[in-house]
């Protein structure tokens, strides 16, 4: 009966918000939908079925996924509009008021989606969300890669139980819970057999990886199996947080010959008292250690940071500790968030909350800071190669290549459609409008 409702839908299309976990469970979703018969069109084409995959990280997240579900009722106007994810599971009731969408679907049941998108066009319930506590499985997904990417995305890890004070992650996603090691090396061998040079691993919170297994495992188990898989080229890891970066990993990373030289980090703040109320676990120093670890023990490494600005209750000299301390260290680029109240969390109920004001003002001068280190970064390698992956689009502007290096730098390069795809030695030539540009060598 599923089947039959679902394979008379003929066509359905996904817009994607949010994080790498995201894109890579849209990817599983679409696999599901694949498999029933349904074809898959571009969003923004009319569609029998219409999947927003919403994120709720912040506050200008809520509202994209909120104009992303209101013009996916204006171009579906006869199919059913469907809303799932982390925004879907928080407040489910605010999506369903959104004139247009016709069904929301929480964090459990994104693997089973076209048995319960059949169920409400049978007249099921138009909200399907079960409670936190019951997300204890790690859901399995068919996905043979990233629709129109050159790298793929593997998910070792899903959930989190840090609660930091400002973040609804842990109530949207649910508790910490890993992926059997033989089923991502069973995925990482069909991707590289797929033709994938690069993989990605992604989770919510990787460096507690295996802590919920039986017995249980550790990241670097992951790491060390992937060193060995024959046929792949490189593999990258997602955001870890500071103090969960052990010195074994620094190892690792030292004499691997496949994983990238490229880490992200979660920082935050550069003052104790403020990481003591993000209820993160240790203070500046030990993040200022294992940042320059890295530094030093991995020639030319990527380092980028996670920081918040205007945090509740934070004063210029706690914002300017901040600030210092990045100026200080060795970081390669910045992802800087103004402090945003996410409904549930202890930060959104503090005192003092900072002025959106002057929040904005200090996003700003890090912004600005993580700028200027991100081209001095890049430019140092001007005259030397690097491995880079071309990926499998064009720059807009230029018309040129464009793809990653393994210390994620981003280059363009001439070259024909051939270098797509493929992992090429590139000369750095320099900064042209603070975009890096190289030329390929080879035949």
């Amino acid at each position: 009966m599923s089947n039959a409702t679902v394979a008379q839908n003929k066509t359905v299309s996904f817009y994607t918000l949010g994080c790498k976990l995201n894109q890579y469970e849209t990817e599983g979703m679409r696999e599901a939908f694949r498999k029933r018969g349904v074809r898959i069109v571009p969003f923004g084409e009319p569609s029998n079925i219409c999947v927003v995959h919403t994120c709720t990280v912040t506050q200008r997240t809520d509202y994209q996924c909120r104009q992303a579900l209101r013009r996916a009722a204006q171009v579906c106007k006869d199919g059913l509009v469907v809303a799932t994810g982390c925004y879907a599971q928080t407040d489910p009731n605010r999506l369903a008021e959104i004139e247009g969408v016709g069904f929301v679907v929480g964090t459990g049941g994104k693997t089973e989606l076209p048995d319960l998108v059949s169920q409400v066009l049978d007249g099921g319930p138009k909200i399907v969300v079960g409670p936190r506590d019951e997300l204890r499985r790690f859901a399995e997904w068919d996905v043979r890669g990233l629709s129109g990417h050159t790298r793929a995305l593997l998910k070792i890890q899903d959930g989190c139980d840090q609660f930091c004070s400002y973040c609804i992650v842990p109530f949207a996603r649910g508790p910490s819970r890993s992926r059997p090691l033989e089923n991502i090396l069973r995925e990482a061998k069909r991707l590289v057999e797929a033709g994938y040079r690069e993989i990605v691993l992604t989770g919510v919170h990787i460096a507690k990886y295996g802590l919920d297994l039986s017995p249980s495992l550790n990241l670097l188990d992951i790491l060390e199996r992937l060193e060995h898989l024959e046929g792949l080229e490189r593999f990258r890891l997602s955001s870890i947080a500071c103090p969960d970066f052990s010195k074994a990993w620094i190892d690792f990373i030292a004499r691997s010959k496949r994983v990238c030289r490229h880490v992200h980090l979660s920082l935050q703040s550069g003052d104790d008292e403020i990481l003591r109320r993000m209820n993160r676990r240790v203070g500046a120093d030990a993040r200022h250690e294992v940042i320059s670890l890295l530094h030093e023990r991995v020639p030319g490494i990527a380092l980028g940071a996670d920081v918040i600005a205007g945090f509740p209750g934070e004063s210029d000299a706690q914002f300017e500790r901040t600030r210092c301390l990045i100026e200080e260290l060795p970081l390669s680029y910045l992802h800087v968030f103004p402090f945003s109240k996410r409904p549930g969390t202890k930060a959104a109920g503090m005192k003092n909350q900072v002025p959106e004001k002057v929040k904005k003002e200090r996003a700003a001068v890090l912004r600005k800071i993580g700028e200027t280190k991100r081209l001095a970064f890049a430019e140092q390698f001007v005259g030397q190669t690097l491995p880079v992956l071309f990926e499998g689009r064009r720059d807009r502007k230029t018309g040129l290549l464009t793809g990653l290096s393994d210390n994620y730098i981003r280059i363009m390069a001439e070259g024909g459609d051939a270098w797509m795809g493929r992992i090429v030695d590139v000369r750095l030539k320099g900064a042209v409008n603070g975009r890096m540009r190289g030329r390929i060598k080879g035949p």
